[in-house]
């Protein structure tokens, strides 16, 4: 029967269709965590942060990994998988993939994942915005949108928007002066999808620390060499959070689906799909 051959085609010509501009930043293995504490190793050679703690009403849409020790309180749920160099898990918590332990050479691998990740994207140069700490839109300078700020400082009732189309592509990169939202600020999409953002996180004082409070934020942030503190009353669908340790007394956070890196090119998918056609016609005239 042709049927199949043509269900194959039909599959080729929608890979084509679907063959847009992604992340051109390559976020490795970490890009398969919603929360990731790789560590860091910038403190006398010797892993600093690397922890993870949940708190009771957590509930994660997405993959966890976490080089020290995973804290799970009582009631907090991980729908996915999660790595660990080890485990505290309270009565009442739970995680519904797989659980194992990972040791140095696994973590320093996603480390160099996200370090490397952040290095390629402070290096794509972008549009000086200067210091934020107020409410701003960012709209799309292209497929690819960058804006290198100083820092990001919104408090209460402010925000930043990023503006543009579902296959707009926004790089933030944050430089010395940190990144600190406070209770109800946020980070707002108007038509861009959060696969397609990415908040860099690389200055100074974000080895140290990044700070949020209560509030919305849509998109991939990483901090290689940063712990960060999410607070109570987020509000996180379609978020990433790579650092070095993460505390966070989250509620429920859905995960973004990986982003593709090398995309396949439409022509060849194209190709193929004419291919795949014309063996489904041979092998009809065959029967």
């Amino acid at each position: 029967m042709i049927k199949p051959f043509l269900k194959s085609v039909a599959m080729a010509f929608s890979l084509a269709s679907s063959a847009v501009f992604a992340l051109p930043v390559d976020l490795g293995n970490a890009g398969d965590y919603t929360l990731l504490a790789t560590g860091t190793s910038v403190w006398h050679g010797q892993p600093m942060y690397g922890n993870l703690e949940l708190g009771s009403e957590a509930e994660i849409f997405g993959n966890v990994g976490v080089r020290n020790t995973l804290n799970m309180a009582h009631g907090s749920v991980i729908h996915g998988d999660a790595d660990f160099g080890s485990l505290t898990q309270n009565p009442g918590a739970s995680i519904e993939g797989a659980a194992g332990v990972e040791g140095a050479a696994f973590w320093d691998a996603l480390y160099s994942d996200v370090k490397n990740a952040s290095q390629t994207a402070k290096a794509l140069g972008g549009v000086n915005r200067g210091y934020i700490n107020s409410t701003q839109t960012f709209e799309r300078q292209g497929d690819v949108s960058v804006f290198d700020i100083a820092g990001l400082n919104l408090t209460a009732g402010s925000s930043l928007t990023l503006k543009g189309t579902a296959n707009d592509v926004f790089i933030v990169n944050v430089d010395y002066f940190g990144f600190m939202l406070g209770g109800g600020a946020a980070i707002l999409l108007d038509g861009v999808a959060a696969k397609n953002v990415l908040f860099n996180m690389h200055g100074v004082l974000n080895a140290g620390h990044v700070n949020v409070a209560a509030g919305t934020m849509q998109g991939t942030y990483i901090a290689p060499d940063a712990y960060m503190q999410l607070g109570d009353g987020l509000n996180l669908d379609g978020v990433r959070f790579l650092g070095a340790g993460i505390s966070g007394n989250l509620q429920t956070v859905y995960g973004i689906t990986p982003p593709v890196v090398n995309v396949p090119e439409p022509a060849g998918l194209l190709l193929i799909g004419f291919g795949l056609l014309g063996l489904g016609l041979v092998h009809s005239r065959q029967r």
